[in-house]
């Protein structure tokens, strides 16, 4: 039986382009399967699955959401889309996912591609790909494949012709050769999140566990790389967590910034509803990083480091740290099982140390003292490392009291 390749668009405005789509598809030997994602008027074809059927999926018939503004239209579809494509893959009807288009068939195709487990092939062409965008409006904590389409899709044309060439042949190409939901092997698996200035402390204790048969996988916390880990272990896909860096909340509580992200609302929150094993740090907890346009108030106060041409590293000031360390002793207040926590006392990144450009000992003793005076859960057990944290003696100590925690969690 061949594999199928669903295409989600919109027959009323990319109906050439989803019948080139189709043909690359089928005289490539798969099937192809034309979701209809339209909200215009009626009268078009080439769906093998109408959107009257996506709604009725939904439980709803299309009469009734006609009346409803674009808007609402957009946001009903994508979770019927969403809801649809899921149930074709937990079927086995579908081996890959494939969409172009503009804003509208961006928002709705991804949402589907996104409700769809890491490995399984999805593929969006889009014109939001290019600007001054966040990709977390088109991927989330996903691994869709994305492709600038350089040109609006407008019909087919000398670009648009060669740019749905190869986004087909990319999920062709995965469903054919590739194409694996992803799936956890016979060691134990822990999650480590890590940036550049974490990076040393962090492979060292990758390393370090590693040599104990354990599986690591790095997760960067510039936005999505924390919440990405958390939910992957609560979908058992990691045993244990080593949160090595928590900057995201930092960031979170600033609102902006290179490592914003909105998911990082959730941080230290829905991994421990699952009870992960947990060992958490405060790697990046004193800093901020903003490009120089889009420097916080209060610079005349503040001490920072140029990471690159455009982007600061920027410490954060005495009132500041204290807000984050109450938000992270919340979230360690409301854990109902144990989880270590571990503190550095010579700085929680790399140049914090004295005389470097970040050193600043009140920020980190407001954060560290104000963290430990505010956790009353005896749950959390409050242990303090000597040096700074990203150094590779701090790593190994750090991954040892992962390893114990795996071993009375019965893991290892």
């Amino acid at each position: 039986m061949n594999k199928t390749i669903a295409i989600i668009g919109s027959c009323d405005t990319k109906y050439k382009e989803i019948a080139y789509m189709r043909r690359i598809i089928e005289d490539a030997g798969l099937n192809a399967m034309v979701i209809d994602i339209s909200t215009g008027s009626s009268g078009y074809s080439g769906y093998d699955v109408s959107r009257n059927e996506l709604a009725k999926a939904h439980g709803y018939d299309w009469t009734e959401i006609e009346p409803k503004t674009k808007g609402e239209k957009i946001a009903f579809m994508a979770e019927a889309a969403a809801d649809y494509v899921y149930s074709l893959y937990k079927e086995g009807r579908i081996h890959g996912v494939l969409s172009v288009g503009g804003l509208q068939n961006t928002v709705i195709a991804t949402t589907a591609m996104q409700r769809l487990p890491i490995g399984f092939p999805k593929v969006m062409a889009s014109t939001v790909a290019s600007g001054k965008r966040y990709f977390d409006s088109i991927v989330g904590g996903s691994d869709i494949v994305v492709i600038p389409s350089i040109s609006d899709f407008t019909g087919i044309n000398i670009v648009t012709r060669q740019i749905i060439a190869n986004a087909c042949a990319c999920c062709i190409g995965m469903v054919n050769t590739a194409g694996n939901v992803l799936k956890k092997g016979d060691k134990p698996v822990v999650g480590v999140t890590l940036m550049g200035i974490t990076n040393t402390g962090a492979c060292a204790a990758i390393e370090e566990m590693e040599k104990h048969g354990i599986e690591t996988i790095g997760f960067h916390t510039t936005g999505i790389g924390g919440a990405t880990m958390e939910q992957m272990a609560c979908d058992t896909l990691i045993d244990g967590i080593l949160d090595f860096t928590i900057h995201e909340i930092t960031s979170y509580f600033f609102g902006g910034g290179f490592s914003y992200n909105e998911k990082a609302a959730c941080r230290l929150e829905k991994a421990v509803k699952h009870k992960v094993p947990m060992v958490v740090c405060l790697g990046g907890l004193d800093f901020v990083d903003f490009k120089t346009h889009e420097f916080p108030p209060r610079m005349d106060e503040r001490k920072y480091m140029m990471h690159n041409a455009d982007t600061a590293h920027i410490k954060i000031l005495p009132d500041e740290a204290e807000q984050v360390a109450k938000i992270v002793a919340d979230k360690l207040n409301a854990v109902d099982y144990h989880i270590r926590l571990l503190i550095p006392t010579d700085g929680m990144r790399h140049n914090t140390q004295e005389g470097q450009e970040l050193y600043y000992k009140e920020v980190d003793e407001i954060l560290i003292n104000t963290i430990k005076n505010n956790i009353n859960n005896k749950n959390i057990e409050i242990i303090t490392i000597p040096g700074n944290l990203d150094t590779k003696e701090w790593g190994v100590r750090a991954a040892q009291h992962m390893i114990e925690e795996l071993k009375q969690s019965g893991i290892l």
